[in-house]
């Protein structure tokens, strides 16, 4: 068995701080990209990044300044339950 997967929240507070040399208790759900002083390209790496960690497709175009932290892991949260989905489709198919 697998180890737990991380929240989504909690990997990009984790990823950032250490990426950045962020403090992670400044690193909440309401903080945006651009009150983080992130320009547009880690934007992109951290949305490529997050793809890659969860084995999901997220659409880096929805990375913007005024995205915040929370939405970001919302969004993400949103493509791991639709792949559950459509893993439990195929599984029913099967």
């Amino acid at each position: 068995m697998g180890e737990p997967v991380q929240r989504p929240f909690d990997f990009i507070r984790d990823y950032l701080a250490t990426t950045y040399d962020l403090d992670p208790g400044e690193l909440t759900g309401g903080r945006s990209f651009d009150s983080l002083e992130l320009d547009s390209i880690a934007q992109v790496e951290m949305f490529v990044t997050l793809s890659d960690h969860y084995r999901i497709q997220l659409d880096d175009s929805l990375a913007s300044g005024n995205t915040t932290l929370q939405e970001t892991a919302d969004l993400v949260q949103q493509a791991l339950d639709a792949a559950g989905d459509r893993q439990q489709d195929a599984s029913a198919i099967g």
